[in-house]
This record gives C-alpha cells, sequence and structure tokens, in this order.
C-alpha cells in the first residue's frame, strides 16, 4: 500500500473533531501495524510472540477490530513504539497536516531488493557501487567494532576495484582472497547474533544518471528473527542524496 492508497482509504473516514483529543481510528492503527510488520518481514506468529499476545489478537488488530489497550501496548512496543501509540487521545491532525505527515513517514522510501550478504559477487557489486549505505537498527553497541570493520573492509575493496587504481590487487587469486576475508568477517558477525543483507539501490543524482548505492542492513537476529528470509528494505532517498553545490 503506497502513500495515495493511504490517503485514499484515510479521506474515506468520517471526519474527526480537531478541538478534542481522540483515540487514533482503528483503520489506521490496522495499516501501522500491518506495514510495520511487513517491513520487518514477520509473520503475524512471529510478531504475536515478541508481542506476547494470540496470533487471533493480531489478526483483529490488522482488520480494524478493536482489541484491549494493554493488548495494544504490547503489539506497540514488539514494532518500536512507546506504549499509547495505537490508543492514547490526541488531537486529531487536520486533512491537509495528515497527508504531509503520512508523505514525511513514507513517501520518500523507496523499496530495495536484498539477500543475505555471503558470496564473492555480493562483495564486488557492493564494491563497485557509488557509495555505501549501513543501515544498523537496534544493533547494540558491542557490535561497533565489527560494523567499522566491515565498512573498511568493504572501502578497501572498492578502491581496489576502482578503475582509476593501478592497484597490487590487480590479480585474481589476491582479489579472491580479498572477498574472501570479507566473507569471513561476516560469517563472524553471524555467528555473534547478526543478519547482513546486501542490495543495490539506483540513486541518480543530479548529472550522475548512473549513481549506485550499496545496501548493507545489519540487524539482530535475537529481535528481527525475520531479516534472514528478507527479500526488501526500504531506504529513505534523503539518505542517500548528495548534497547540491553550495549546501553543508
Amino acid at each position: 500500500m503506497n502513500v495515495s492508497d493511504i490517503v485514499e482509504k484515510i479521506a474515506q473516514m468520517p471526519e474527526r473533531r480537531t478541538d478534542v483529543p481522540t483515540p487514533p481510528p482503528v483503520e489506521v492503527v490496522a495499516f501501522v501495524v500491518r506495514w510495520s510488520r511487513n517491513l520487518k518481514n514477520w509473520k503475524v506468529s512471529t510478531l504475536a510472540d515478541f508481542a506476547r499476545v494470540s496470533i487471533s489478537t493480531v489478526e483483529r488488530v490488522e482488520r480494524g477490530e478493536r482489541v484491549s489497550e494493554e493488548a495494544l501496548d504490547r503489539i506497540a512496543v514488539a514494532l518500536g513504539y512507546e506504549k499509547g501509540a495505537y490508543h492514547a487521545p490526541r488531537i486529531p491532525l487536520g486533512p491537509e497536516k495528515a497527508f504531509e505527515s503520512l508523505v514525511e513517514t513514507y513517501g520518500h522510501l523507496e523499496e530495495v531488493a536484498v539477500s543475505p550478504m555471503k558470496t564473492q559477487r555480493a562483495i564486488r557489486e557492493a564494491a563497485k557501487c557509488d557509495g555505501i549505505l549501513v543501515h544498523r537498527p537496534d544493533v547494540p553497541q558491542t557490535y561497533d567494532d565489527d560494523i567499522a570493520n566491515l565498512a573498511e573492509y568493504l572501502d578497501l575493496a572498492s578502491f581496489v576495484l576502482a578503475d582509476w587504481i593501478d592497484s597490487s590487487f590487480d590479480d585474481e587469486p589476491r582479489r579472491r582472497k580479498l572477498y574472501n576475508d570479507i566473507l569471513g568477517h561476516i560469517r563472524g558477525m553471524q555467528r555473534r547474533g547478526l543478519t547482513v543483507l546486501s542490495g543495490i539501490m539506483a540513486a541518480p543524482q543530479p548529472k550522475l544518471p548512473t549513481w549506485k548505492i550499496a545496501i548493507v542492513s545489519i540487524t539482530p537476529k535475537l529481535t528481527d528473527p525475520g531479516a534472514i528470509k528478507r527479500s526488501h528494505v526500504y531506504v529513505d532517498k534523503r539518505n542517500v542524496a548528495l548534497p547540491l553545490a553550495g549546501e553543508p
């Protein structure tokens, strides 16, 4: 469901007073829960397990049916929101502000195909990109060195594969050794409880129509068990935009 679909669905809802705090409409809660679950590539049963509610409770929420506030809070926390996010009364936004909020939240997202980063081809494709964006939601600081070392490895591979570099790695055996070293490091991260995915995002810039960014998604297996089967992630296009001339 894209932003225009959401706006159309919300436009069909009865008008709400904007001077009295009211809970979010169950239709909006249903969309947010379903969207957030799909972003994580979680099954209904996975969300139910993390939220400590029944599968039928999650299904009822996603159908836009009412459930207890306690169940809503458990689902909200499991998906990374605060308690009360799905039921606490608040002053409703007017139509224009609601549209702006939706566009701000969802309108800049682009779907990028990803797969486990476990082949030399995946390393080579990432290294040939014009830049690398590492996304690491909810990864504890204890993994900082692992992630920093992976980024340095990929930077080295990118340097080695640059067309303008007369590199000592120009022979195939040494390049393959570098790829294998990177893959060995990734396997070590996986053994320590992380999932590492990668994909390529077309990110054309002014005067750079073929600009590409390697997307590296790193998540903890403990809190994101569905990641290994994830086929895509959503990337905010503003995070891969180059600053225009004169901008910081």
